[in-house]
């Protein structure tokens, strides 16, 4: 009987220690701070890079903790991501906990929360660009075999086939930009690296130039943007 009156002891022990540390656990956690949740929910979400961080996520986590600037979303800046950002950033905690509560944490619903239905300020939130599929990637590749100046484009890009300029990757891009169909400068992320600027210094070089380049680099972007760099 012992046995049995000590094992029945253990489990009500067990059981209102369980329910007091959920209760405590419940009534003294640290409630997150949902901004970095709304400023990512309002960026594009391409992950373009052009910032200078690898993804949306990662610019979002330095905006909270005011190491950059809004401004740094260069395609946000088509749809006033900036002036929404400062809209999160100057709420109240207070308002922003409401609004994250009614929400059911759901950003992009809180996002709409935070801005109002009728508010001038309120922007349309664009759709990320689609991505090319793994087919119309391996298409367009497969066409820079037969043009020289746009493989020497595509060494010179960034490679992430963001879509941000409108076509299926960055392959697709350099052959547009070989035939002059379309603007170096139209590749957000690489307005950092200076790809409109080695695009221009290809595109005055001589055709057995860049020829040369191509066989010395056997085609591999890193050298190509290297080699060009270095012009």
């Amino acid at each position: 009987m012992i046995i049995v009156y000590s094992t029945i002891l253990l489990a009500v022990l067990g059981l209102a220690s369980g329910s007091f540390l959920a209760f405590a656990a419940e009534k003294f956690k640290v409630k997150a701070d949902p901004r970095e949740k709304l400023v990512e929910a309002a960026l594009p979400g391409a992950n373009c890079g052009a910032c200078g961080f690898p993804g949306c996520s990662a610019f979002a986590k330095a905006v909270v903790k005011g190491e950059v600037s809004p401004e740094g979303c260069i395609p946000g800046k088509r749809t006033g991501t900036p002036e929404t950002i400062k809209k999160i950033m100057d709420a109240s905690q207070e308002k922003l906990d409401e609004i994250w509560e009614k929400s059911e944490e759901n950003p992009d619903k809180a996002l709409e929360l935070l801005q109002g239905k009728d508010s001038d300020t309120k922007k349309k939130k664009s759709k990320p660009p689609s991505k090319p599929t793994k087919e119309e990637k391996e298409k367009y590749e497969s066409q820079l075999k037969n043009n020289t100046m746009a493989s020497a484009i595509y060494g010179v890009l960034p490679n992430i086939d963001c879509g941000l300029c409108g076509c299926k990757g960055c392959a697709h891009f350099a052959i547009e930009v070989s035939k002059d169909n379309i603007e170096p400068e139209k590749c957000v992320p690489g307005k950092r690296q200076n790809v409109a600027e080695n695009i221009e210094k290809l595109k005055k070089m001589e055709k057995t130039e860049v020829e040369k380049l191509i066989n010395e680099t056997k085609g591999d972007p890193g050298e190509i943007k290297m080699k060009v760099n270095n012009k």
